[in-house]
C-alpha cells in the first residue's frame, strides 16, 4: 500500500488555489472507492496531484489535511 501524504492547511490552501488539490466532490465515485481500499489511513476528503515522476508526469492521489487548530 502506498503511503498517504498529509498537507498542512496552508499547503492545501495554496495547492487548491492553483488547482493542484481539492475535495473529493470533484472526483468520480469509482476513484474514491478504489482509494479507500488502497489507502485505509485516508480520511476520504481531499486529493492532490503528486510530485512529478522521472518523466515529469503528475498523478491524482489521496491526501489528508492537518486538522484545524483550536484557539
Amino acid at each position: 500500500m502506498a503511503e498517504t501524504v498529509t498537507l498542512t492547511r496552508p499547503e492545501f490552501a495554496t495547492a487548491e488555489h492553483f488547482g493542484a488539490a481539492g475535495t473529493v466532490t470533484a472526483l468520480g465515485e469509482d476513484t474514491i472507492t478504489r482509494w479507500r481500499g488502497e489507502h485505509p489511513q485516508w480520511k476520504g476528503k481531499h486529493w492532490s496531484y503528486s510530485e512529478p515522476d522521472r518523466l515529469g508526469a503528475r498523478f491524482l492521489r489521496p491526501i489528508n489535511v492537518e486538522p484545524r487548530t483550536k484557539n
